[in-house]
């Protein structure tokens, strides 16, 4: 699990934060930004699940359908991420 630096000394992967007086090492703000980029990239997925409609307003349709649709809708979000 990916946190930010509020979850320091939990199970979660945290980043590093600077010593008092002190700067950060080239490689930890290396590290720390590399988790930063892969948070914001979880934080953009899970923006875009709020602000779907469908999420918003529930649900009408059949359950068993509901994984198809949702997976329609977020491939090509994927691809125009990572393609």
């Amino acid at each position: 699990m990916l946190a930010d630096l509020g979850y320091l000394g939990t199970a979660a992967i945290t980043g590093t934060r600077k010593p008092p007086g002190r700067q950060l090492t080239d490689v930890q703000r290396a590290c720390n930004t590399a988790l930063n980029r892969l948070r914001a990239a979880v934080e953009r997925r899970i923006s875009h699940l709020t602000n779907w409609k469908v999420l918003d307003t529930g649900w009408r349709g059949r359950l068993n359908d509901f994984p198809e649709v949702l997976r329609t809708v977020t491939g090509p979000e994927i691809y125009r991420t990572w393609g």
